[in-house]
């Protein structure tokens, strides 16, 4: 396969679908919450950054990241309504060796619903189910607890640690944490 099929994905509560222009006001809020800050990567150029950033990056930004055959990007909607919740993209994918990686963020009123781990699940279900991937890999900052718990709960299993793998935006450095989610999980519960 060379790249990622157009979708929407369907999950209890959610449903996954394209970032659109609709989705900057929630993208820009995230960007400038604390929480989103202190754990976005450093070099991310978005932290902190105005509406009309958010806007291209949802119009504009969003269009390009399509073209992209390695990677694949859901905006999180409660079902029947029309705000987003947040979040999830697959990147870096291997298609030779069937592996992709997953990130994703909750918008700051969403987060505490369990949004963000049903929409991780969901997206890795897909990408394992109906795309055909073999596994897919979920790094998270130790200290991030609240990431820790989505990977947790969203059916990822602990493989491992990387240490002093990323810069912190106050120039220390932080262990990930290694998750992996791989087709022979998927018979296991759905969420925990």
């Amino acid at each position: 396969m060379s790249g990622f099929p157009i979708s929407e994905i369907v999950s209890e509560r959610l449903a996954l679908g394209p970032v659109e222009e609709r989705d900057a006001a929630e993208v820009h809020a995230t960007w400038q919450d604390g929480l989103f800050v202190r754990w976005a990567p450093v070099g991310y150029p978005y932290a902190g950054a105005d509406l009309p950033t958010a806007i291209e990056w949802c119009t504009t930004g969003a269009a390009i990241r399509r073209e992209d055959p390695g990677r694949a990007e859901f905006a999180l909607r409660p079902r029947g309504a029309d705000r987003m919740a947040g979040l999830a993209g697959l990147f870096d994918t291997d298609w030779d060796n069937g592996i992709t990686e997953i990130h994703y963020w909750t918008a700051p009123w969403a987060r505490g619903k369990g949004y963000a781990a049903e929409g991780v699940r969901a997206m890795a279900e897909w990408a394992l189910r109906e795309v055909g991937l073999e596994r897919v890999l979920l790094r998270a900052a130790v200290g991030n607890a609240p990431s820790l718990r989505v990977a947790e709960t969203a059916g990822f299993r602990a493989e491992g640690l990387l240490r002093s793998a990323a810069v912190l935006r106050d120039g220390g450095r932080t262990d990930h944490a290694v998750y992996g989610l791989i087709r022979a999980d998927l018979g296991a519960a759905a969420y925990k």
